[in-house]
């Protein structure tokens, strides 16, 4: 069983996400409204995936990539930002801090799923 954790403002958002990777398997996912509320999933459990947007309030997914390879147990694990935002010194920002891949939203289905498969090996 893998883990995911979800963080996004929008709860439609979640659920197509979730619905998409369900594809994967056995997953449990996590869902969070933003980056503060997915922090409090990185507690030692075993997390295989963070799947963030990057403009959220309290704590962006940059911020929250941020928080997350600080910590011992997680600072490998593929982290994926889904965002609209366009803005290249903020995806050269997300790279140097270490996130796994930058997906522009809309998504493709097909492109996202086997972004995810490669992350999950």
């Amino acid at each position: 069983m893998r883990t995911i954790v979800i963080a996004d403002d929008f709860p439609n958002t979640r659920k197509v996400i979730e619905f998409t990777l369900s594809k994967l398997g056995d997953i449990t996912f996590l869902h969070a409204n933003d980056g503060k509320e997915a922090l409090q999933f990185f507690d030692g459990r075993k997390i295989d995936l963070l799947v963030s947007d990057f403009n959220m309030p309290n704590l962006n997914g940059a911020e929250l990539a941020k928080h997350v390879r600080q910590m011992n147990d997680y600072e490998y694990i593929p982290i994926l930002i889904l965002s609209t935002e366009k803005d290249e010194e903020k995806k050269k920002n997300a790279k140097e801090i270490g996130v796994t891949a930058w997906i522009k939203k809309p998504f493709s289905s097909d492109e996202f799923l086997d972004i995810a498969k490669r992350c999950l090996r």
